[in-house]
């Protein structure tokens, strides 16, 4: 396995994050001394993009695509 090369890192007060070339996201574990990929997962109680529930603007609900 290849290194990722992180384009941005970012620090808190208890936490270090990182951001690759090709969007993913690395937090790192002080305990091992090792970077671990973050895994994006959704609740059961998350709202899917089509959901009216989800607030979140959509692509083509967007000013861009006006």
């Amino acid at each position: 396995m290849t290194a990722a090369k992180f384009i941005q890192i970012c620090a808190s007060q208890n936490d270090l994050f990182a951001l690759d070339e090709q969007g993913n996201i690395y937090q790192y574990n002080f305990t091992a001394q090792a970077w671990e990929k973050l895994v994006a997962s959704r609740s059961q109680e998350s709202p899917e993009r089509s959901d009216p529930r989800n607030t979140r603007l959509h692509a083509n609900g967007s000013l861009l695509g006006r």
